[in-house]
């Protein structure tokens, strides 16, 4: 867990440096709009003092509605994204499933947890499988889900992650609770085309240690 927590840490090194760079955006931006901080303060419906709070980026707590009302005061646009920076921290449940999911596994296949996609594609990427399992020339990505939100969304985030390359077939493991099995049937005609190999058959298959013959299922 202490790598996680240091990513963590690292997170908010970069948010708060972040913060720092966006005041003195708006600073500059400002005095080049000639205003006063008084007059973007009454446009925004702030106090000077916050104001001066966020140019000078001490304002840890400043909403991004804020930001982007202060850049539209003096003339900028907020525009925000999100990039892939690595595995995100993995609940006990996950872990768990992950586990499971191990001691059903052949023991000549060779099992690694947080796999960065980088080595294997593009080292720019920073996407990581949940789990790699190896045996010979075969390599298979398995994500690990101990719990279904979007299930549209998420088998296709693990598709993107196989067709990025660097394996040959793709695991989708699911925890076997009341919820997911309710996503799981909602979605059926999404996964019998993405997944044709059933659960007891890749269970079967990897037992053996063998090829699956294609993407998997596995509901545990």
């Amino acid at each position: 867990m202490g790598a996680r927590l240091r990513q963590v840490d690292e997170a908010a090194h970069r948010g708060r440096a972040a913060i720092r760079e966006l005041g003195d955006e708006l600073r500059e931006a400002r005095i080049r709009a000639g205003l006063r901080q008084s007059q973007v303060a009454r446009a925004i419906g702030r106090s000077q003092s916050q104001v001066s709070e966020v140019e000078l980026g001490r304002h840890a707590a400043v909403s991004m509605l804020d930001l982007a009302r202060h850049a539209g005061a003096v003339g900028l646009k907020l525009h925000a994204r999100m990039y892939p920076a690595g595995a995100p921290l993995r609940d006990q449940a996950q872990l768990d499933l992950l586990e499971r999911f191990r001691k059903r596994l052949s023991p000549d296949f060779r099992v690694r947890i947080e796999v960065p996609l980088a080595p294997l594609t593009d080292p720019r990427d920073q996407r990581a499988w949940d789990m790699v399992i190896t045996i010979g020339a075969l390599a298979l990505g398995v994500e690990a889900y101990s719990r279904l939100r979007d299930v549209q969304a998420q088998v296709r985030a693990a598709q993107l992650k196989r067709e990025a390359g660097g394996v040959q077939g793709l695991v989708l493991l699911v925890a076997a609770t009341h919820a997911n099995r309710r996503a799981l049937a909602g979605a059926a005609p999404l996964l019998q085309a993405a997944f044709p190999i059933s659960t007891r058959a890749a269970l079967r298959t990897l037992a053996a240690g063998t090829d699956p013959g294609g993407d998997a299922l596995i509901v545990l």
